[in-house]
């Protein structure tokens, strides 16, 4: 059953019909990635080597990269986005161009038909993130934000020792993430404000702040900072954000482009232990008990899973007809929080949601 937030009026019911209706389709789901940069060349090879998928066309804007990347996984290419959503063998579409055409190709994607899976952030600003969840209701197909980080080993272990009740009741978290950013990212759209949209709180940040409401619960409010420290940019290479939920507990979350030593920490506090979730120099949950000894769970020499863990989530929601893990709603939230920090930032006020 679909949580009662996309069950309130007509629209909401129409996309509860719309992604249970999946009875005809092929046996092989057919797979269109449009933007063919790193993250795209990565969703390719996840799709490709999944036996269930076929991916059936590339598109990008610059035809030999677009060409080349058609090559390497033996499918069509396309300069056009419109044409690659209208096709009839394609069901699902993946979104991973700069974050200014997330909207529209994923809307043009979910009014053709298709469901999508879309890279994070979801859009540049609440509006085009909600705009894109507006169309899958309306539409009755998936929208799905990409947020792999989901689908690490030790965050899902951290899911895991959490639902078993293991830290009992969630009371605060404490988290970072970050990286050093570069010159060559001076040179990218990453620090492109209308390109981005934001800085560090919608890039590396997203992720964050959607495990925050995966972990405490829906959000009430937020305050915080985003500021420019270092590198000569006019979005922000820092973020400092406090979010408060609707049962009360509290969440501290920074995200950098100046933090040398990367990648990301998450403390989390419960009535009766903590969890930590290590991805600095390693890959490692660590849980303990109040008062009791520490449990290392060390998953440092295996592979990153994510990306396969994450789109096979997509391909069974698509089959089950249900909502994924990590869907536009979720992707609207997270916007929403970078957001609220934006805001709280320049007024020096708390804002709600």
């Amino acid at each position: 059953m679909l949580p009662e937030i996309y069950l309130t009026d007509k629209a909401d019911k129409a996309l509860a019909r719309g992604i249970r209706s999946v009875s005809g389709m092929a046996e092989k789901l057919g797979f269109a990635v449009i933007g063919c940069g790193g993250i795209g060349g990565l969703r390719m090879r996840t799709i490709s080597l999944n036996p269930d998928l076929t991916l059936k066309a590339v598109c990008d804007v610059v035809e030999d990269l677009a060409k080349r990347r058609a090559g390497e996984f033996h499918c069509e290419y396309s300069m056009d986005y419109t044409k690659v959503v209208s096709r009839g063998d394609v069901d699902c579409v993946v979104v991973s161009t700069s974050n200014k055409f997330h909207a529209p190709i994923a809307i043009a994607a979910l009014e053709a038909g298709k469901h999508v899976l879309c890279e994070k952030p979801l859009a540049r600003n609440p509006q085009e993130a909600m705009d894109m969840v507006d169309a899958s209701k309306r539409t009755g197909k998936i929208l799905k934000t990409g947020f792999n980080h989901r689908h690490f080993r030790n965050v899902l272990k951290a899911r895991e020792l959490l639902d078993s009740g293991r830290i009992g009741k969630t009371t605060f978290l404490r988290s970072r993430t970050g990286h050093g950013g570069g010159e060559h990212m001076l040179r990218s759209w990453f620090w492109n404000k209308e390109m981005a949209g934001g800085g560090t709180f919608l890039d590396n940040g997203v992720h964050l702040l959607d495990l925050t409401r995966w972990f405490l619960g829906e959000i009430k409010e937020a305050k915080g900072y985003a500021t420019t420290l270092f590198w000569p940019i006019e979005i922000e290479d820092n973020g400092f954000g406090l979010f408060k939920t609707v049962d009360g507990k509290v969440a501290f979350v920074h995200s950098s482009w100046t933090e040398w030593f990367g990648y990301m920490y998450v403390e989390l506090y419960g009535e009766k232990g903590y969890i930590y979730i290590d991805n600095r120099n390693c890959n490692k949950t660590v849980f303990g008990e109040k008062g009791g000894e520490q449990v290392v769970y060390d998953y440092g020499d295996m592979e990153d899973e994510s990306w396969k863990l994450e789109l096979e989530e997509f391909v069974r929601a698509v089959r089950d007809g249900r909502r994924p893990l990590g869907d536009g709603f979720d992707g609207l939230r997270a916007v929403q929080m970078a957001y609220a920090i934006y805001d709280s930032s320049k007024t020096g006020k708390t804002v709600s949601f």
